[in-house]
């Protein structure tokens, strides 16, 4: 669920009062309030029914909302004005987001596994989040956590489709979609598809993501631990 940031601290950037990119900032706002709402409602519901799958993936969610916040916070800041506060604001979402990714994999361990193999699942997702981690920490770019979330969209997908096969669990349609509009999302960043100057590929991808939420919101609602 990532957000993005355009690292070139140029005069290009559009701005409104002391605001870079505020169209940006506006969108991020957007994302962070929807995912709030949502991973409030889906972590709530699911701790109320015992869904550990449902609380994990309400959890990714609600730290999306944290990522999108310190995403916000990095496109408002001029980087002319202070460039040390915007890499950190743009730092703590990349980890934010590695975060939401390890919380999303772990949902997985929840609703497709028991036993030694949801263990197998959690430990892979942990030593995986910690790669992710360093690596962020060395080359803190949004290309780095856009392959990681990529990483996570693909486990989800084959786990629902899994479910699926082997199941027919409800909710997993939802899961699907939501993935699809995911990585739909994700291709307009990386071909930085755009719909005007003042509405960038940045932008569009926010706009994208949030229904994205929604779908894994209706999904991660009807989750069932095995």
């Amino acid at each position: 669920m990532p957000t993005s940031m355009t690292n070139d601290a140029d005069e290009s950037l559009p701005r409104w009062g002391g605001i870079t990119e505020p169209t940006t900032v506006a969108t991020n706002v957007a994302l962070a309030g929807l995912a709030f709402v949502l991973g409030a409602r889906l972590a709530y519901g699911a701790a109320a029914q015992g869904s550990a799958s449902g609380s994990f993936l309400g959890l990714g969610m609600l730290v999306t909302a944290v990522a999108a916040a310190f995403g916000a916070a990095a496109h408002g800041i001029d980087p002319r004005v202070d460039a040390k506060q915007r890499e950190r604001c743009w730092r703590a979402s990349l980890y934010a987001l590695g975060l939401a990714g390890g919380a999303m994999t772990a949902s997985v361990a929840f609703f497709t596994a028991r036993g030694s193999i949801r263990t197998a699942i959690l430990v892979v997702a942990g030593l995986t989040l910690l790669a992710y981690l360093v690596r962020v920490a060395r080359r803190p770019t949004f290309r780095v956590a856009a392959a990681n979330y990529v990483g996570t969209l693909a486990v989800l997908l084959a786990a629902a489709l899994y479910a699926i096969a082997r199941w027919h669990a409800a909710g997993m349609g939802w899961l699907v979609a939501g993935v699809a509009v995911s990585l739909v999302a994700v291709l307009v960043q990386a071909r930085h598809i755009a719909m005007h100057r003042y509405f960038n590929h940045n932008d569009l991808f926010h706009v994208i993501q949030m229904l994205g939420l929604y779908l894994f919101f209706r999904g991660g609602a009807l989750l069932v631990d095995r």
